[in-house]
């Protein structure tokens, strides 16, 4: 597709939108809801705008940029761009306010579009993952936001809007002859396997929560750690790491497996030097956790590698698949790793995950055989 052919298709969005907009704008990532935004804007010409998003970039960088690039530069001056950690603190009014990955709103940073302290002529929120969370609905209903339009992320490929992909997912069984993990007390400490520490967690936290004890979600956390700190995946990513040939991109469980598999890192405790370098090309490869999964365009990767799932009911996980989906010309199609710890919670939000994506386009490998070559990449 044309820049023309695609920048058509966001007019098209823009002029199918009432005066002013007030609602929901489902569009998959990459379709190009900021330029939306912008034109938006051009074609109401609010004189206050309260821009709400996510991330100190997108606030700083992106989004002016944008204003800039799209020919709105004179609205910047009449445009208060903020984080959503901000939001709490506005109040007065503002004719328009846009929610950029409106899933980040919350009962909490929502509190005085509710009770009235700020107020707005219209609202209009953009993201293409939309939540799930029940107390985020409770929110929209009672801003009156309602759907204005959906193209979901099979349609804007079908339309060539965003690259053709393809899903790979390396199935991986927990250790269950090493004894890997310390368990037991201080005063009579004893090794387990990965999958007897899993399976023993689980029982914990499934007593727990039938009796209704509270202590129940620190057993639930304590087996989603497990799960995203697995050195059963962490071999799995390692081995696709060497693997795969090209430049690469890796999602893992935390900033200890990022550290471990890659030299390379961008994560909240590092600068952004190395995203930088892979960014330019300098660098082939780069560990990443929650940071990079939005915001950023990433160009000419061969392989994304994500190594954590979560439940996601906020689009955390399709968000990170979606950073591989820009469109590259005819000849690209995005390939994408997802590991998955069979026998685990992480198949329940693996496979949640996958109902947002074509089933013809999911490939399953078993990571055993990927290993012993009886499978090929």
């Amino acid at each position: 597709m044309t820049n023309e052919e695609r920048s058509q298709i966001q007019d098209n969005i823009v002029d199918s939108l009432p005066d002013p907009a007030h609602g929901i704008l489902l569009l998959a990532p990459r379709v190009g809801k900021t330029r939306i935004a912008v034109n938006n804007i051009k074609k109401e010409k609010p004189k206050s705008i309260l821009y709400v998003t996510p991330t100190t970039k997108l606030r700083d960088e992106d989004i002016p940029n944008e204003f800039i690039l799209w020919k709105a530069k004179r609205y910047l001056s009449k445009t208060k761009i903020i984080c959503y950690s901000s939001l709490s603190n506005e109040e007065g009014h503002y004719d328009k306010i846009y929610l950029d990955e409106y899933q980040d709103l919350t009962p909490g940073n929502a509190q005085k579009l509710l009770d009235g302290r700020l107020t707005y002529g219209s609202i209009l929120c953009l993201s293409g993952t939309a939540p799930e969370h029940k107390e985020k609905h409770e929110i929209y209903d009672a801003l009156k936001l309602k759907p204005l339009a959906n193209l979901d992320i099979d349609e804007a490929v079908g339309r060539g809007i965003i690259a053709d992909y393809k899903l790979h997912i390396v199935e991986v069984t927990m250790e269950d002859k090493k004894k890997l993990y310390q368990s037991g007390s201080k005063a009579n400490p004893f090794m387990q396997t990965e999958k007897a520490r899993y399976e023993y967690i689980s029982r914990m936290a499934d007593r727990l929560m039938f009796a209704g004890s509270p202590s129940a979600k620190w057993k639930i956390l304590e087996r989603m750690r497990l799960i995203y700190d697995s050195k059963s995946k962490e071999v799995a990513i390692k081995w696709l790491m060497e693997n795969l040939e090209g430049r690469k991109m890796i999602f893992t469980g935390g900033i200890d497996q990022a550290e471990r598999v890659s030299k390379y890192t961008f994560h909240s405790k590092t600068t952004l030097d190395d995203m930088h370098k892979f960014i330019e090309g300098s660098i082939d490869e780069i560990a990443c956790v929650n940071a990079g999964g939005i915001g950023y365009t990433y160009r000419n990767v061969n392989h994304f590698i994500i190594g954590k799932a979560d439940s996601d009911k906020k689009g955390l996980t399709t968000q990170k698949i979606c950073r591989s989906l820009l469109e590259q010309g005819d000849n690209y199609t995005a390939q994408i790793w997802m590991v998955k710890l069979l026998d685990t919670k992480d198949v329940v939000w693996v496979d949640k995950v996958l109902k947002k994506f074509d089933s013809s386009k999911i490939i399953i490998h078993r990571f055993d055989n990927l290993k012993n070559g009886s499978e090929q990449l």
